[in-house]
C-alpha cells in the first residue's frame, strides 16, 4: 500500500495551517478589541481643548467683573464655571456661567456680587484640565 504523494501532503499541511491562522487572526483581533478600553467622545476633545482670556475689568461701583474669552480651537467648551479667588486665600463657591463656549468664537460673560478684595477670576470648563484664570484690571 501506499502512502499520500509528497505534493498533496504539502498542499495539506498548507492548508491546514492557513485554517489555523485564520482562527488565531480572528480569535486575537476579537480578543484585542474587547480588551482594550474605549476613549469617549469627551476625553478626546479634552486633548485639543483651550481658551484664553482677552479682557477682564472690575466695575467696582456695580461689583462686577466682565471678561470675554477666546476659544481657540474647533471643539466646544461646554459647562463653564468660574470661581473668585480673594486677597485672604479663600475661593468661592461654583459659579455657573451658564453656556458653552462654542468653537473658534469669543464670548462675554459678567459676574456680579464681587467685592473689591477679590484677586482672581479662574474659569473652568468640562475638561478638567483645561482652565485660565486671570487678574482684572481696576
Amino acid at each position: 500500500m501506499k502512502g499520500i504523494s509528497p505534493i498533496v501532503a504539502a498542499v495539506l499541511l498548507i492548508a491546514i495551517t492557513m485554517t489555523i491562522a485564520g482562527v488565531l487572526a480572528y480569535w486575537s483581533s476579537t480578543f484585542v478589541s474587547t480588551s482594550l478600553p474605549t476613549e469617549n467622545s469627551t476625553s478626546a476633545q479634552c486633548r485639543v481643548a483651550q481658551f484664553e482670556f482677552l479682557n477682564c475689568k472690575y466695575n467696582s461701583t456695580a461689583q462686577t467683573i466682565i471678561f470675554s474669552v477666546n476659544n481657540v480651537r474647533s471643539v466646544d467648551l461646554g459647562n463653564l464655571t468660574a470661581y473668585i479667588e480673594y486677597s485672604n486665600g479663600t475661593v468661592s463657591n461654583v459659579i455657573p456661567l451658564n453656556g458653552s463656549l462654542p468653537a473658534n468664537t469669543f464670548k462675554s460673560f459678567s459676574v456680579s456680587s464681587v467685592s473689591s478684595d477679590f484677586s482672581s477670576i479662574l474659569v473652568k470648563t468640562i475638561c478638567p484640565d483645561v482652565s485660565r484664570s486671570s487678574s482684572c484690571t481696576r
